[in-house]
């Protein structure tokens, strides 16, 4: 009789301990949010657009959620199948948002370790991209940025990605960066033409 108890206690523990540990991985997972932005600049005709933060360390397996505080914005992984620099991690396979309307979100998980560019369609040309490293900075994206094409990342989506407060290094060390850090270098830069 004693060992009949004692196999159930055993499996009670075992039970426990499984349950902890879908639990546990469960919350590993976090699902972080991001802002897309335009935001009007004093003086100037056309405004800036952005993601917030700009730059974010999240672990694989993480979501993010972006959320479209103004309207009309997507979130479009550079990707040689999608006809631009490949600046993701090899073996992600090309992604893309619809465009997201006011008000709404829309959510990827990053399973794939390594630093991710991603922009946004319709003002990719005005600098709305950003960097997300996943687990630890590695990949395509780490190369420095030559083509501010179209077909690289595109004007001023170039430039702010080679910004070195977007450094992978810094996001990772930091956790995130928000685009308050490089707002003045985007405006003198032409991150609201006239």
């Amino acid at each position: 009789m004693m060992s009949w108890n004692y196999s159930i206690r055993r499996l009670a523990i075992f039970a426990s301990l499984v349950a902890a540990l879908a639990l546990s991985q469960a919350l590993a997972q976090t699902n972080h949010q991001v802002q897309m932005i335009i935001e009007d600049v004093e003086g100037r005709e056309i405004p800036i657009f952005f993601y917030e933060p700009v730059g974010l360390l999240i672990q694989p397996g993480d979501t993010i959620t972006f959320i479209a505080a103004s309207p009309h914005h997507t979130v479009t992984a550079y990707h040689a199948q999608q006809v631009k620099t490949h600046r993701v991690p090899e073996g992600v396979e090309p992604f893309s948002s619809p465009v997201v309307p006011i008000g709404e979100t829309w959510s990827y998980t990053f399973t794939v370790p390594g630093t991710y560019e991603v922009w946004c369609g319709p003002h990719e040309q005005y600098g709305m991209a950003m960097r997300i490293v996943v687990g630890a900075p590695g990949g395509p994206a780490e190369a420095p940025i030559t083509d501010f094409s179209p077909v690289g990342s595109f004007a001023l989506s170039g430039v702010l990605l080679s910004m070195p407060e977007l450094a992978s290094s810094r996001i990772a060390q930091l956790g995130s960066v928000s685009f308050a850090e490089v707002k003045a270098a985007m405006i003198a830069a032409g991150g609201a033409p006239e």
